[in-house]
């Protein structure tokens, strides 16, 4: 049985774990060890059962917690190949850990009984992508954050997913009206910055219409977006559609409260 457990989402930090007490694996590691460690313990999964650490791109959000954990429990560490390269450099992985590259855009890496594909996104990074995960029970789960559009690339690797955690960042209003400088409103927006509440509806839409019934909405920045205004954004979106009977809606937490989403 598939679980997914949205430990920590938000502008802060950002880490899923998916699998269960016998083991798993986490996508980012972005926030420290010791919060980390405890989220897991909170939600009855030793950290030895992480199997490994799969990391979208290098900003401190998805990698926070990585040195210290991987010193303390030896996880091994996947990354697109750029990425990989910046985070032996800049010494955010211990020794003690393998680290490996993983084929971004091409071929599935089998590992601890998942096939976990990695497919690029658009953002203000060296390198960015999103994963998805085919469980030894034939679930697809994928995780997509930090992307300022979506590309035919990601529509194509997002779609026929039974779950996925998908990035609604901001409200488009709130944005406009905060008090972020110009200069980062504009990278925020961007192409390359993050997804809005609107862009990420319509995604969703999609989604559902092919086949996907469980949708996490993550990555929710904390002054321009609230949950409540996202999951309405959502929910108005897909009025043809009806919540708790055609899909199952979920807001990430900022942080864990024992929040999991079986398929």
């Amino acid at each position: 049985m598939a679980r997914v457990y949205p430990l920590f989402s938000s502008s802060k930090g950002n880490t899923t774990f998916i699998g269960n007490e016998k083991g798993g694996i986490l996508i980012d590691a972005g926030v420290s060890c010791k919060m980390l460690t405890q989220a897991l313990l909170d939600n009855g999964i030793n950290p030895t059962a992480v199997q490994g650490i799969f990391i979208t791109h290098e900003h401190t959000d998805h990698i926070k917690g990585l040195k210290i954990f991987t010193k303390n429990f030896h996880t091994p560490i996947f990354a697109g190949d750029k990425n990989l390269d910046y985070l032996i450099s800049a010494d955010h992985i211990s020794p003690n850990s393998k680290a490996e590259a993983i084929d971004i855009d091409g071929k599935p890496l089998e590992f601890a009984g998942y096939n976990i594909s990695a497919f690029s996104t658009p953002h203000d990074t060296r390198q960015s992508n999103g994963y998805k995960i085919i469980t030894p029970d034939l679930k697809t789960i994928t995780v997509c954050t930090d992307l300022g559009t979506v590309t035919e690339n990601v529509h194509k690797n997002i779609c026929g997913s039974d779950l996925i955690l998908f990035e609604a960042n901001y409200d488009e209003l709130m944005l406009k009206n905060g008090n972020y400088p110009y200069m980062l409103k504009k990278r925020i927006a961007s192409n390359h910055g993050h997804l809005s509440n609107n862009d990420s509806a319509a995604e969703i839409e999609c989604l559902i219409n092919t086949g996907t019934t469980r949708v996490i909405l993550g990555h929710l920045s904390q002054q321009n977006n609230t949950p409540v205004v996202a999951r309405e954004t959502i929910v108005n979106s897909l009025s043809e559609f009806k919540d708790g009977i055609d899909y199952i809606l979920k807001v990430a937490p900022v942080s864990n409260e024992g929040e999991v989403v079986t398929l």
